[in-house]
């Protein structure tokens, strides 16, 4: 694992977040406004619509499942590659430039899902919302987690 996995964890998140709730902003009135129209009043309409919002409502948890499974990636990549204990420092200097990042990103998100164009769109982006806002903290932990697995690890010396 390299140390910049932590980095690309926070912004792959930032950037699934970010980029579902936009999309979640954006569809959510347009089906409003359709469910709303004379025009689209048959069954098949109906049933195509409401279909739609419950997909809308399944973004938060796609968020969630990308921060689940790039934390899982970390943890079995930290695993299988060795790491020289001279480098750690090295990675807790990422670590925290890391953080720093997330800091960032955190702020920005925080920015843009309480802007009045969203309106109640953060409403339905609970998960999300909370993981945005401790990404710091997540980025920080996570980072620790990857350095015990990937330095801690017993030596496994090589039969030949």
């Amino acid at each position: 694992m390299a140390a910049s996995d932590v980095v690309l964890i926070g912004v792959l998140v930032f950037a699934a977040a970010i980029g579902l709730f936009a999309i979640f902003a954006a569809v959510d009135p347009v089906i409003t406004s359709m469910e709303h129209s004379k025009i689209n009043e048959s069954s098949t309409a109906v049933d195509v619509l409401q279909g739609t919002r419950v997909m809308l409502g399944k973004l938060d948890y796609l968020v969630m499942g990308v921060f689940i499974a790039l934390i899982l990636g970390l943890i079995i990549t930290s695993w299988f590659i060795g790491g020289n204990p001279l480098f750690m420092f090295v990675y807790f200097i990422v670590i925290v430039l890391a953080v720093i990042v997330a800091a960032i990103l955190s702020n920005v998100w925080e920015t843009v899902s309480g802007a009045s164009v969203f309106g109640t769109t953060l409403g339905s982006f609970p998960l999300s919302n909370h993981i945005m806002l401790l990404l710091p903290y997540y980025i920080g932990v996570i980072g620790f987690i990857g350095i015990v697995i990937m330095f801690a690890k017993p030596y496994l010396s090589e039969a030949g």
